[in-house]
């Protein structure tokens, strides 16, 4: 397929990250971009590498739906699923460890007998999230190729070589994509409910061991994860639906009462009945649970690194020496992620006009702002 040309390089700003696929898609749909065998370079703290549980496979192609339906997390391998992106390059800070450097070749598809995305990679990453599938179990596949590299305070070579070969390997095609959380980023659900201290307890609450070599060890870990999730996610609707304090202090040996284990109980119980007494009405109880299943495991959980200004401007640096590297792309996109908190919003704007004033000097174009109350340069 022949592409057209941009007069300059575009460059979208949005608030939330899963936003920018609407610029992509309309990239694509201009033919600015190949309908298919796409490469994303993503600068973030974090994968966004999920798949949305609502998402169903038949609904993919229902663009309306599946933009609707997407959030922060999840929203690059939607379109691996539909083969518009083959390859993503997830650049991260220092801080972050959710998968380890490493280039990780995988299929995703169509769960056979089901609606359900999954994807043939048996990273904890994704069995945590139950997401894992053997390749055997995938129709309609399609191939994935994840490079993950971590990016410090200086260069790379290697890391700036193996980047280029990609993105020579899909003929200069591809998206620059930039959360500015990369540059400092918070864990919302750390200080939530801080009195009680939540989030350290309902690390034990959640913890799950996700050691495994054989496949058939790893299927049955995510079983067992799939049920203790399961199992947690109906206590805490359960709670959202009582909301009256009261009746959920009269209710709540009942309630628990589907725990196995004695101790995780008794823990639950006391953390429920102690955010109850402390905070009252305030508590989304159902937001307590997604806070939970972002701590499962110690090693791989959200990143929290609110970066000093001489880190910042550090990591700018590298970040920027990087990009002059690599051949210029055909759109740009930026995420603030501020107003969730995972970019810190006292440093949010420092961060971004640093970068757009190196994207105006570098390549001479300006950033399209697409947030509230926000005119557009």
């Amino acid at each position: 397929m022949t592409t057209k040309k941009y007069s300059s390089i575009p460059v979208h700003i949005v608030e939330d990250h899963q936003d920018v696929l609407y610029h992509i898609l309309r990239a694509i749909g201009s033919k600015h971009l190949p309908f298919t065998n796409n490469l994303l370079v993503h600068f973030d703290s974090h994968p966004d590498l999920l798949i949305p549980g609502e998402l169903k496979a038949s609904e993919v192609y229902d663009v309306h739906v599946m933009l609707h339906k997407l959030s922060i997390e999840n929203w690059i391998l939607v379109e691996a699923f539909t083969g518009q992106i083959s390859s993503i390059v997830w650049i991260k800070p220092p801080w972050s460890n959710q998968i380890e450097d490493g280039n990780y070749k995988f299929l995703i598809g169509k769960q056979t007998g089901t609606d359900e995305i999954r994807v043939s990679c048996p990273v904890s990453y994704f069995v945590g999230e139950m997401l894992y599938c053997k390749a055997d179990n995938l129709d309609d596949t399609k191939e994935v190729n994840l490079y993950v590299c971590t990016l410090g305070y200086e260069s790379d070579a290697k890391v700036e070589q193996n980047i280029i070969n990609l993105i020579q390997q899909h003929g200069e095609n591809y998206i620059l994509d930039i959360d500015l959380d990369f540059f400092t980023t918070m864990n919302p659900f750390v200080s939530m409910f801080d009195k009680v201290d939540m989030y350290n307890r309902l690390r034990k609450i959640y913890h799950f061991d996700f050691i495994a070599s054989q496949e058939s060890e790893i299927i049955d870990l995510q079983s067992k994860r799939c049920e203790q999730i399961a199992t947690l996610k109906k206590i805490f609707s359960g709670l959202q639906e009582l909301k009256d304090i009261d009746l959920i202090q009269r209710k709540i040996f009942n309630i628990c009462e589907i725990v196995k284990d004695k101790q995780e109980k008794e823990s639950l119980i006391k953390l429920i009945l102690d955010l109850a007494n402390e905070y009252g009405p305030e508590v989304d109880w159902e937001l307590v649970h997604d806070a939970g299943c972002t701590c499962d495991d110690e090693v791989h959980e959200l990143p929290h690194h609110i970066s000093s200004n001489e880190e910042i401007d550090l990591l700018m640096k590298s970040s920027q020496y990087l990009i002059t590297k690599f051949p210029a792309p055909v759109i740009i996109t930026i995420a603030r992620s501020s107003l969730d908190d995972y970019c810190p919003p006292d440093q949010v704007d420092k961060v971004q006009e640093g970068f757009c004033r190196f994207l105006r000097e570098t390549y001479n174009i300006d950033c399209k702002k697409h947030y509230e109350n926000i005119e557009e340069n």
